[in-house]
């Protein structure tokens, strides 16, 4: 009976499996070399691309240990925007202005009287500050706002400065401002001179 003949197909898949057992036989002896020259030593680190960074120890014979860990970067702080001078105009002041007796007056006017008619519109600073004894006052540019003690009559009209002071007018109502004294005409009446008692300008 003659020799059967392998078929072609199991001749390539026979001589496959002898080229890949060749190859693990190498690569095995080719691990088994690597670890004996570098003994104590981890494994080479592969890396694979996509991956996320981590902490990686490297260490080269002769040389101590290196390790290396990826910086991770944070994103901006976001500050939210500030309302100029919220805080102190709505707190009570802590410290009179200077050369002023009542406490109640900063930047913005006066917080005693009704506490809105001798202030400036919020967040508005103040570009005069004074009292005479019986109005307090305070000039936030062109606006001049008052209140009296003795009637809790509350004062606002429209000014312009000038040498040395402001004036304005209003209905049934008009002052003259400089840094001595308060002059208050009603109804084209005689004149109601006050003499400044404080005045604060920045």
């Amino acid at each position: 009976m003659g020799r059967l003949r392998r078929p072609r197909e199991s001749a390539v898949a026979y001589a496959s499996g002898l080229m890949v057992a060749a190859v693990l036989i190498a690569a095995g002896s080719g691990a088994a070399l690597w670890f004996r020259s570098h003994l104590g030593a981890p494994p080479p680190i592969v890396v694979v691309a996509g991956t996320t960074p981590v902490t990686t120890t490297s260490t080269v014979p002769g040389t101590r240990a290196v390790t290396t860990t990826p910086k991770s970067v944070a994103p901006p702080e976001a500050i939210p925007p500030q309302l100029p001078d919220a805080a102190a105009y709505t707190a009570a002041p802590s410290s009179a202005l200077p050369n002023f007796v009542n406490r109640s007056a900063d930047h913005y006017g006066w917080y005693s009287g009704d506490g809105v008619s001798a202030r400036c519109d919020e967040w508005t600073r103040a570009t005069a500050v004074g009292s005479t004894a019986g109005t307090l006052f305070v000039v936030c540019g062109s606006l001049f706002k008052a209140f009296e003690l003795a009637t809790g009559t509350p004062i606002r009209l429209g000014v312009v400065a000038r040498s040395g002071g402001w004036s304005g007018s209003g209905p049934g109502i008009s002052i003259d401002l400089t840094q001595s004294v308060l002059t208050i005409v009603r109804d084209g009446g005689n004149p109601a001179v006050q003499p400044m008692v404080e005045w604060w300008m920045p």
